[in-house]
């Protein structure tokens, strides 16, 4: 329930809304609380249906403040809806986000991040991030091949 009613306040917010904005949605519906896994993975899925995936950094950079841990399911999931939204520029936003936090990236995160590249038509950036799995020793498999 708690889940269902943060998803519709944050898919209501406007285009442009600011890290203020979602804290003050997840303060009057969490409190201090950190959520859950699978409360924050139907939060990015819901707004990655909504095509509302540039929240994807404020909700996130929200819930570091509140002591979320963060870890390559998260990322995998954050970047995965945005491959699902088409919002290539957030996908990469996010790779170097949790990148920068040392969060080590897996074969389904980087495949999420260089489909994401490939349906927004930015075919450079999907095979700079092949060179760049590569070169930090992760897996390619067939589907890495086939988003690229």
């Amino acid at each position: 329930m708690m889940a269902e009613q943060l998803s519709r306040e944050l898919e209501d917010l406007g285009r442009d809304a600011k890290v203020g904005d979602i804290g003050t949605i997840l303060d009057r519906n969490l409190g201090s609380a950190v959520p859950d896994s699978r409360t924050v993975k139907s939060l990015l899925n819901s707004l990655g249906t909504a095509n509302r995936a540039r929240h994807f950094v404020n909700l996130l950079a929200c819930l570091v403040q509140r002591s979320l841990e963060q870890d390559v399911y998260l990322a995998s999931v954050a970047i995965t809806a945005c491959r699902k939204s088409c919002e290539w520029g957030t996908a990469l936003e996010l790779l170097q986000m949790f990148a920068a936090d040392h969060v080590e990236m897996n074969t389904i995160t980087y495949n999420a991040a260089i489909s994401a590249c490939n349906k927004g038509g930015q075919l450079s950036k999907a095979l700079s991030l092949l060179v760049e799995m590569a070169l930090d020793r992760v897996e390619l498999d067939t589907i890495t091949y086939n988003a690229a």
